[in-house]
């Protein structure tokens, strides 16, 4: 499988794989801002206490992501250490920009701009987008290739 999708939805239980991660209440059963049901005391969803969850993609696979699998290259990493506070941030390495990947695989970006730039210029021309639209594009298309890889919000 492939996780290019940017989806994670399937859980190992212990028997079986489930499409729906099963979370353990967070508090007992007496206490404000939970809801009891027959089976369990879950979080009451208007209780102001917030219930953090974590993913953390770690091992071989996440590993040979940065092989340019799916022209990707190297994802965003960090190193923690533990300490007595709690945790630190030892060091941050940056995954590669969509142009560093497109150079892996010999694509020049600058003649990617021109290219760009020639084929907007002809649609300005044959009226088929306006000035201020060409512009826009010429300027995301630039802006995106020096931003990273994987999708961010």
């Amino acid at each position: 499988t492939c996780d290019s999708d940017g989806k994670i939805d399937q859980f190992i239980n212990l028997r079986d794989v489930k499409s729906l991660l099963e979370l353990h209440p967070l508090r007992k059963a007496k206490e404000p801002g939970t809801i009891s049901n027959s089976k369990s005391q879950i979080p009451n969803p208007k209780s102001k206490e917030p219930y953090y969850l974590g993913f953390f993609l770690v091992g071989a696979y996440q590993e040979i992501m940065g092989n340019l699998h799916n022209l990707f290259g190297d994802s965003n990493a960090v190193h923690i250490k533990l300490s007595p506070r709690g945790y630190e941030i030892e060091h941050v390495v940056k995954g590669d920009t969509i142009t560093e990947v497109l150079g892996y695989v010999q694509y020049d970006t600058e003649d990617l701009v021109e290219g760009m730039r020639r084929r907007t210029e002809q649609a300005l021309q044959e009226k088929r987008i306006t000035l201020a639209e060409s512009q826009r594009l010429l300027q995301n298309y630039e802006r995106s290739l020096s931003s990273y890889t994987y999708f961010s919000s």
